[in-house]
């Protein structure tokens, strides 16, 4: 199963339509762009040899923000890996852990992430 094409992704006060604009077996990259923003969201999966251990899985968002004459100010960029070591996946597991994160992750968290509180 595949994520839908395009991806709405919601952003500050409105939203971003993102389109497929590259898949292969392991992975899919998404590209939208609203006003001098480019959004590039990135999904890729790791499967490791049989017997062997490390499978993961990503999502990455990269946003690029642009001046009025179209030179690059910054990068943003934001991801989430889930990862199994040790063994196989357990995909209850893998996702309780997951939506764990999510959860912990609301507004007044990130706002204390990224002002560097611990």
């Amino acid at each position: 199963m595949s994520f839908s094409d395009p991806i709405t992704l919601a952003w500050d006060a409105g939203t971003v339509t993102m389109n497929r604009i590259n898949q292969d077996s392991y992975g899919s990259v998404y590209y939208g762009v609203s006003g001098v923003r480019r959004f590039t969201l990135t999904v890729k999966h790791s499967i490791p040899a049989r017997g062997a251990s490390g499978e993961s899985h990503l999502v990455r968002l990269d946003v690029e923000v642009y001046d009025a004459n179209g030179v690059l100010l910054r990068t943003s960029s934001a991801w989430a890996v889930v990862r199994t070591d040790g063994g196989i996946q357990d995909q209850e597991e893998s996702e309780d852990a997951t939506e764990a994160l999510v959860d912990f992750l609301s507004d007044a968290n990130i706002t204390k992430l990224v002002s560097r509180q611990n």
